[in-house]
Order: C-alpha cells, then sequence, then structure tokens
C-alpha cells in the first residue's frame, strides 16, 4: 500500500467502478480536525456492494484510486446504498479521496 509498509493482497474482480458511485463527500469527523468521506451509491453499485461485502466482515476492502491503494479499512458492516470511510483525516487528505473516488 503506497505509504506504507503494509501489503494488501487484492482480488481481480473490480466490485464497484466511480461510474457505481452518486456522490462523494467529505464528512466531519470526531474532532476539529479530523475528517472522513462518505460515499452514496447508485442502485447498481449498492447491489454490487451489499452482494460483495455481506460475508466480507472484519476483512479490509481496499480502495484505489488511479490504480494504486490508498487504503484498506476493515469492513465494519455490509455496505449497500451509502458508506463513510472514517478515518484520522485531515481535510486535505479527505479531499483527494473524494475527489479521486468522485464521479468522472
Amino acid at each position: 500500500m503506497a505509504g506504507s509498509d503494509r501489503v494488501v493482497y487484492l482480488h481481480e474482480e473490480i466490485i464497484v467502478t466511480n461510474d457505481d458511485i452518486a456522490q462523494s463527500r467529505v464528512i466531519q469527523g470526531d474532532g476539529p480536525s479530523h475528517f472522513g468521506v462518505g460515499v452514496e451509491f447508485t442502485a447498481t453499485g449498492a447491489r454490487k456492494m451489499r452482494e460483495a461485502t455481506a460475508g466480507h466482515v472484519g476483512r479490509p476492502v481496499a480502495i484505489l484510486i488511479d490504480g494504486g491503494v490508498v487504503m484498506a479499512p476493515v469492513l465494519r458492516a455490509p455496505i449497500s446504498g451509502s458508506a463513510v470511510i472514517s478515518g484520522d483525516f485531515t481535510k486535505a487528505e479527505a479531499e483527494r479521496i473524494v475527489n479521486g473516488i468522485g464521479i468522472r
């Protein structure tokens, strides 16, 4: 994973692409300098995520931007229509993620 010594193994199958995302936005985190990313999926994207994540709770989900893994958060619950990527992100880091997974 870029910028760390963590290794993430990926499945060859891509679950969702930018076409499956209806909206992404920066959201306020736990403190004034902590931010996260909110993602809303299209109906097709929600179906794909629900099917892919139903049996994946407790395991990492890789998020790629421009072909590189930028994070692999552990899935807390199955994902359907929307998700929150929480973390100790600065506003600039959250904006970079939103811009990377936003609609193109």
